[in-house]
């Protein structure tokens, strides 16, 4: 199984050149500005004409009009009806929020949460400790390619201003489940990936952080 993984392309996604092939395309989060509906329906349409057998995502941070808080407790009709639609279609496209999906007997499970920045301004924001410890731990066990917005702590996670900000209760799970991936975004300007206690981990922002498109796709060959 060929996998092509990208992450954080804010509306841009039509800008990402020469993506290659792959069995599934997997998108971390951060498709748009800030949940714009023009922007989400248009990425939807762009995962409809690439050619990937299977393609998953998840939301990002900024990606609000996927959190209920910050439409009145609920996603808006037009992204509900949207989301229903991909479950009743032969696209093979996946939007995962805290859950997971079966491709070819590989376990794909994804979420969009992130710890507290601004959570008031930023979508899916849980405090660190409890709170987000109670969504690490819906993680299925049998999870074979872990997909989050954020990155664990340590793990592909420093900003620019030389701060580690990923999320210490994940990386405590994921050092426990062992996945063979884990992919994620969220922090431009650590793009890269690395190896871990045989789980590769890889940061596939195609952002910089200022916010040009910098990064290539990263490509991996699974096998079962």
């Amino acid at each position: 199984m060929n996998l092509v993984v990208i992450s954080d392309t804010h509306g841009m996604h039509r800008s990402v050149k020469n993506i290659p092939d792959g069995d599934v395309l997997i998108h971390c989060g951060d498709i748009s500005n800030i949940g714009e509906r023009y922007q989400v329906e248009d990425f939807v349409e762009w995962l409809k004409e690439l050619p990937h057998t299977h393609k998953v995502f998840i939301a990002g941070n900024h990606d609000r009009s996927f959190d209920p808080k910050f439409n009145d407790g609920d996603k808006p009709g037009w992204l509900k009806g949207l989301l229903a639609d991909l479950l009743l279609s032969d696209y093979n496209i996946h939007y995962l929020e805290n859950e997971s999906v079966i491709i070819d007997g590989i376990t794909f499970w994804g979420s969009p949460i992130t710890p507290d920045f601004y959570p008031e301004s930023w979508a899916f924001n849980k405090p660190r400790g409890e709170k987000i410890k109670e969504v690490w731990r819906q993680i299925d066990a049998s999870t074979d390619i872990l997909i989050t917005h954020g990155p664990p702590f340590y793990i592909k996670d420093l900003t620019k201003s030389g701060m580690s900000v990923g999320c210490e209760d994940l990386g405590r799970v994921v050092d426990i489940l062992k996945p063979k991936y884990h992919f994620f975004g969220h922090i431009h300007e650590d793009y890269g990936m690395l190896v871990k206690d045989n789980t590769t981990y890889a940061n596939a922002s195609v952002l910089n952080e200022h916010y040009r498109i910098t990064n290539r796709p990263i490509m991996f060959e699974l096998s079962k």
